[in-house]
């Protein structure tokens, strides 16, 4: 994470607000979109459609209680295993794979993207440059210092990210604990009216009180109010989580498809049926057992189970018995491949590019077979793009600064959307070695 956090700062340094003016939706723009493009360069963020369509759900039932939205909210899964998430301006809200293995239930993670939502709405980050001048290096090295420290300590770490952000020090220090309230009471009053128990923001802020310890920092050092006083002011009782279908198949998700095979055998184990066969199902599947995984997800009414099961018998050769379960479920990558797959056998090109469309950002594989079918479709322009992204995915730099240089050369053979992206990753990457 070292590297993520050098990258908010160049960022940061390229906005210079003017004395005590607000960052504008533009600047907020630009933040998020080189943010984003320097995580992905990074394979910070976890794109798996599986897993982060229940996050964007629950983050539009969030929104949609929001009477006058400032942004079109979007969530990201980053590839970190600490309890923590985080805002950036733009309304790009980021849940760490650590924070999902640690909620009881969809409530405490409803309440967590409640939370950050606040801080976006109520602009918190924006607002904050209107308390000081600019950026200094001074105030890099307090955001540098603080981040780091947030993989051991949440609590310490977010205090000292916005203390480096703020005016003098005991305005600054005052000013984020007052965001940091505004954002619990924010998160709390729109989730009953979202369908969510409020209770769960109590109920994890206890949890994460027993995690993080008592910090041996003062509270006058902290711009985060200390977990206990913060869940003294939610006024909620805490009482027990209640995992329902929507929990337990998220937490299937993400035990079976990024864990470890040992570590997801372990949480597995904590699932009832019939998430513990689906996701042990999907294990096996995943580690190359497709008949084990195939005999555990039979019966499994579910998407999903349809899905893998689809994947098992692709894997062994029952391709045309695999095709009306491939075809239930347009959220798994590795079922859209089989089928783009079987697709292209029976020389049905265009259905497999469109197949594979929806995923043809962020995942190289996707990048590589739709390059492949491109140019067997004679599509040579578009086949440069694909393959410009593929080798940018896996930092061939060299090979994708080809194909991107091959692509612009179609100039108004390609849509102008993508002659920006590819103009945009030309750029990341001589910055990457510079």
């Amino acid at each position: 994470m070292k590297r993520v956090v050098l990258s908010i700062f160049t960022i940061l340094l390229l906005i210079q607000p003017h004395e005590s003016a607000a960052m504008s939706y533009e600047q907020e723009r630009q933040i998020a979109t080189e943010f984003i493009s320097w995580l992905d360069s990074r394979d910070l963020i976890i794109y798996n459609k599986e897993i982060t369509w229940t996050l964007q759900t629950l983050t539009d039932q969030l929104a949609d209680q929001i009477k006058e939205p400032v942004y079109n909210y979007k969530v990201y899964l980053v590839r970190d295993r600490s309890v923590n998430a985080f805002a950036i301006p733009d309304g790009h809200i980021f849940i760490n794979l650590g924070t999902l293995l640690f909620v009881k239930d969809i409530n405490e993670l409803a309440s967590i993207i409640g939370h950050e939502m606040g801080h976006c709405q109520l602009r918190h980050i924006p607002e904050s440059f209107a308390t000081q001048n600019k950026i200094n290096i001074a105030k890099v090295v307090g955001i540098l210092a603080g981040t780091l420290l947030s993989s051991k300590n949440p609590e310490i770490g977010s205090a000292l990210i916005f203390s480096s952000l703020g005016g003098s020090e005991s305005f600054r220090l005052k000013y984020s604990r007052v965001h940091e309230r505004e954002a619990d009471e924010f998160s709390t009053n729109i989730l009953p009216s979202a369908g969510f128990d409020p209770s769960g923001m109590a109920r994890f802020l206890i949890r994460l009180r027993t995690y993080t310890s008592t910090p041996d920092a003062p509270e006058y050092l902290l711009t985060h109010p200390y977990i206990q006083k913060r869940i003294a002011y939610v006024q909620k009782d805490a009482a027990s989580p209640k995992p329902e279908k929507k929990f337990w198949s998220l937490y299937a998700s993400v035990s079976a498809l990024l864990l470890s095979e040992g570590e997801a055998i372990v949480r597995i184990k904590e699932l009832p049926q019939p998430y513990n066969r689906l996701a042990l199902g999907i294990l096996k599947v995943r580690f190359s057992h497709p008949r084990e995984g195939l005999t555990l997800l039979n019966g499994i009414e579910m998407p999903q189970a349809y899905a893998w099961k689809g994947i098992a018998l692709y894997s062994i050769g029952e391709k045309e018995k695999a095709i009306p379960y491939l075809k239930r479920y347009n959220l798994s990558l590795e079922a859209n491949l089989a089928l783009a797959d079987i697709m292209e056998e029976k020389g049905q090109i265009d259905k497999a590019i469109n197949t594979l469309l929806p995923f043809e950002r962020r995942y190289p594989r996707v990048a590589y077979k739709i390059g492949i079918l491109y140019q067997k479709s004679g599509r040579v322009c578009l086949a440069h793009v694909a393959f410009a992204r593929y080798f940018y995915y896996t930092k061939n730099y060299e090979a994708s600064l080809y194909h991107i240089d091959k692509a612009l050369l179609c100039n108004n053979k390609l849509e102008r959307e993508l002659q920006d992206e590819m103009r945009a990753i030309k750029k990341i990457i001589k910055s990457n070695k510079s």
